[in-house]
């Protein structure tokens, strides 16, 4: 649409996970320092004498909402399917746990990810998610249906 404009700004946090099931490595316990692309698109504000004139988003408006939205729920957390063996002790010892319900593979987390920031109500284009330097996985917000992402029950995460 004319006028539009793409903004990006990149987050990082910490996480485990295990993928019980998976052929490699990440079979095991492991975890990584995601890298998270949040891109929005819009057009800027125009009114006139407004603090927020000539902005899609404030980076600092951007930040606190996509924070409390995702960042904040998954930093220092373990990303549980459910079906990990660890899970339990992990509970048992108030380590904090994200219960996702879903395969914690690099693709079913960027869909998850773009569909809480849609529900935050962000003009959200894409998530771009790194799990390594070298891995990632990026969603456009227009594949995310209304309903929330259909996650994949198989795959795996590059953990080399």
């Amino acid at each position: 649409m004319l006028n539009e404009v793409s903004v990006c700004k990149i987050f990082t946090f910490d996480s485990a996970h295990q993928l019980v099931g998976h052929k490699g490595k990440c079979s095991n316990l492991h975890g990584h320092t995601y890298k998270l692309e949040v891109v929005l698109k819009g057009r800027p504000l125009t009114t006139g004498g407004h603090s927020d004139e000539g902005f899609v988003i404030d980076f600092s408006d951007m930040k606190t909402l996509v924070k409390e939205a995702v960042v904040d729920r998954l930093d220092h957390s373990f990303l549980a399917m459910g079906n990990e063996p660890v899970l339990e002790t992990l509970v048992n010892t108030g380590s904090k746990v994200s219960h996702l319900s879903f395969r914690t593979t690099v693709e079913n987390m960027s869909c998850y990810i773009a569909y809480q920031l849609k529900l935050a109500g962000l003009p959200l284009y894409s998530v771009k998610l790194w799990e390594t330097p070298t891995a990632w996985a990026e969603v456009l917000s227009e594949d995310i249906p209304d309903e929330g992402p259909a996650y994949r029950l198989y795959g795996g995460c590059d953990c080399e």
